[in-house]
């Protein structure tokens, strides 16, 4: 609890000096609901809300070093700057795997996964897109973004924005885990990403073709055809 008072705050853990402040500046953290203010006859009392800490407690976890090996999302991103797509599924899935993976190896935090530790160790010339995916997947639903932002700084000056800590969805686990709840288009859409990647690591010729073919195949009958049919399974249809 804080107390201005003249122009200055009082508080038990200050010293006797007050300490100068901006009451335009403790107005607007006010507006912004960061903190509570009591008025009194000649002291404002300041309380934290809970919204205020909650902010305090992500900017911390945005400064704090990286909660896992991200090693995998690097790779990733990396991967995913060299395809022809950059933003096509088959490149971005993997992405979001490697996400979904950076937290479980945290040990599943409530919050989610602080990106700003992740982004420093992202390369310069792939944090353009790494920055677009995250955005693109904040907007389509598979992930929640926090409060704050992070903006990675590249060695040629540019400012490039993203969220600063983001968490998974249901829809992100429907697409990863088999969650229920994916419509069957995303379904074969996914499918065909899996697909996709597996055949670019597989170094067997024989299992690479066949996995390559039956991608091929699903292309060649049609992404509504195959929803449709996916959807007459989900629903005992067929």
């Amino acid at each position: 609890m804080y107390l201005p008072f003249r122009g200055g705050v009082i508080h038990h853990a200050l010293r006797e000096e007050e300490l100068a402040i901006d009451d335009a500046l403790v107005e607007e953290l006010h507006g912004h609901g960061f903190i509570s203010i009591d008025y009194h006859a000649n002291s404002w009392q300041l309380t934290p809300t809970p919204y205020g800490r909650n902010v305090i407690e992500e900017e911390d976890r945005t400064r704090a070093g990286g909660a896992a090996d991200a090693a995998s999302i690097v790779a990733a991103v990396e991967s995913q700057s060299a395809s022809a797509n950059p933003l096509a599924w088959p490149a971005v899935r993997p992405v979001l795997e490697a996400l979904r993976g950076y937290w479980q190896e945290s040990g599943y935090p409530t919050h989610g996964i602080a990106l700003v530790p992740i982004a420093n160790e992202i390369p310069d010339e792939a944090a353009p897109i790494f920055a677009a995916t995250i955005r693109s997947l904040t907007s389509g639903g598979y992930l929640a973004r926090g409060e704050l932002g992070g903006i990675i700084v590249t060695d040629d000056g540019r400012q490039i924005a993203f969220p600063g800590e983001v968490a998974l969805t249901e829809k992100a686990h429907a697409i990863l885990d088999g969650w229920p709840g994916a419509a069957p288009s995303e379904l074969v859409e996914n499918l065909l990403a899996i697909l996709t990647s597996a055949a670019a690591e597989e170094s067997d010729p024989v299992r690479k073709t066949r996995l390559e073919s039956l991608a091929s195949a699903i292309k060649d009958v049609g992404l509504a055809v195959t929803s449709d049919v996916i959807a007459k399974v989900i629903t005992g249809g067929i």
